[in-house]
């Protein structure tokens, strides 16, 4: 047995010359020592690199998703919160998606069809014929399509966007989804309520435009003004002042506000919501 193991550490100790010669003339061009421990350890390190590299690339790459790794794999727990993050910015865009298309139509002046889900627990009603005040004159033709079961103005606390006189008012019929108050160029319009601005610039046919997004599924439009004091963002209270009475536009013939309230993407009467 001694003696075997002696032969094999001898053979394993025994020099070899790798030498590399040109063909035409037979120059030496590379002499390489070789014994066979020098090579299996050789052979070992390159083994490991190899394998190192393979693992890498395959755990930290895209060849991950082809060939998954033990350590790539996630739990039930982590593919589940996965999911559940991808559903949510799915929603996400959807809802992005709904409020562009709504602040669109509400800038062109047009009634919004929300499609409801089963999960929704609103129910679009027709409420009765609302009144409408004109010169001392009551117009009862027009009906106001609310969202919300129960939705009552008495509800609701509104500021008065700015003392004038109502020179033209809601009427479905004409298309005039708004109230109309002149007052005197340059005067100070306020917020009706606390929310934020989703959308302060110039429209052609409104001029220079500004919408705020209230609670309860809320928006109040204001058109035509002169200039704008609030920017896409800002947070603001009750009775703060927004924009100033402009003459801005095509659709108009002189300063006054064009004021519109929307109640979930259905635009409302806003002299059931505020005694101007």
């Amino acid at each position: 047995m001694g003696s075997f193991i002696k032969n094999i550490s001898t053979k394993f100790k025994n020099r070899y010359r790798l030498i590399i010669r040109q063909d035409e003339n037979l120059e030496e061009k590379v002499s390489i020592v070789l014994t066979p421990w020098n090579l299996l350890i050789g052979l070992s390190v390159g083994l490991f690199l190899f394998g190192a590299i393979i693992y890498l690339l395959l755990a930290y790459t895209p060849l991950n998703y082809i060939f998954p790794t033990k350590s790539a794999k996630y739990s039930s727990i982590e593919q589940y919160e996965m999911i559940q993050k991808i559903d949510s910015l799915d929603d996400a865009m959807k809802q992005i998606r709904l409020q562009s298309e709504m602040l669109g139509k509400v800038l062109a002046g047009e009634d919004i069809n929300v499609s409801m889900t089963e999960n929704s627990p609103d129910v679009i009603i027709e409420a009765p014929a609302v009144p409408e005040v004109a010169n001392g004159q009551t117009n009862s033709s027009a009906t106001v399509a609310l969202k919300h079961v129960g939705a009552n103005p008495a509800n609701y606390n509104f500021f008065v966007p700015i003392k004038g006189v109502v020179s033209d008012t809601f009427n479905v019929d004409r298309k005039h989804l708004a109230v109309d108050i002149v007052a005197p160029s340059k005067s100070v319009i306020k917020s009706i309520q606390k929310g934020t601005v989703i959308f302060s610039s110039w429209t052609t046919g409104g001029g220079q435009t500004l919408i705020i997004q209230h609670p309860n599924d809320f928006l109040s439009v204001y058109k035509h003004n002169a200039a704008l004091l609030k920017k896409v963002g800002t947070f603001v209270q009750a009775g703060d002042a927004v924009a100033l009475v402009g003459n801005t536009g095509e659709l108009t013939s002189g300063p006054h506000l064009h004021f519109e309230l929307w109640k979930s993407g259905v635009a409302v009467n806003p002299m059931s919501y505020i005694n101007f």
